[in-house]
């Protein structure tokens, strides 16, 4: 079995024309030394195929406001965890690469996966990049949940458990002390009418993320 075989074999998708795979493999290395085109424009595609797909499952499956839906977006499609995931899959064993290439960049790995997302897309349509896109990146709720604790404040976290409990709570400021320009507040979290837990920040804001914070360690 061949390189290409067994890349088709990991992703599950068997494509109808073979050179817009291996097009998506061609770092531009190999493409200058060669006259072919890299993966550079693939990979620009495959990029806002990407944030697309996460978007709307985002939209779809997640009861979270607009400023978490960007900060959980951004932490799915990073560099980072785009990197993770082409790592996972062995892209840079597939790649080809110019001869004075030894290793792949970070950033040039996480783009394999982008410009191969396209490659799928361009020979088998979105339902099948949607699928390699649910099965690497997105993967299952577990997954998810994973990158919202990284990403999604505390407040947020917590009235997404309180809502779909049915329990009722607000955040009420009890104590603010020291001079006007450094200020340290006290929140307390109120669930069902009784305290529940206390926050302390140098903003209400902060005091109140704090307090969150303080009772979802108690939930654990």
């Amino acid at each position: 079995m061949n390189n290409i075989d067994k890349l088709q074999q990991l992703i599950g998708y068997n494509f109808k024309d073979v050179s817009i795979l291996k097009n998506a493999l061609t770092h531009s290395s190999f493409a200058n030394e060669n006259n072919l085109n890299s993966y550079e424009r693939l990979e620009f595609l495959g990029d806002a195929i990407i944030e697309m797909v996460v978007s709307e499952y985002i939209y779809e499956n997640l009861n979270v406001d607009a400023g978490n839906c960007s900060r959980l977006r951004a932490s799915l499609v990073s560099t980072s965890n785009l990197y993770d995931i082409s790592m996972k899959l062995n892209l840079p064993t597939f790649a080809y690469l110019g001869n004075s290439m030894t290793t792949l960049s970070k950033k040039n790995t996480a783009d394999l996966f982008e410009s191969l997302v396209a490659a799928v897309y361009l020979d088998g349509g979105m339902d099948v990049a949607k699928s390699v896109i649910n099965k690497f990146l997105i993967i299952d709720n577990k997954n998810i949940q994973n990158h919202i604790l990284e990403c999604v404040d505390n407040k947020s976290r917590l009235q997404e458990i309180l809502q779909k409990n049915g329990e009722t709570f607000r955040y009420e400021l009890l104590n603010s002390q020291g001079l006007d320009h450094e200020k340290t507040f006290e929140v307390g979290l109120y669930v069902n009418g009784n305290l529940v837990s206390r926050g302390t920040g140098l903003s209400i804001q902060k005091a109140e993320d704090k307090s969150a914070e303080n009772y979802l360690k108690r939930l654990k």
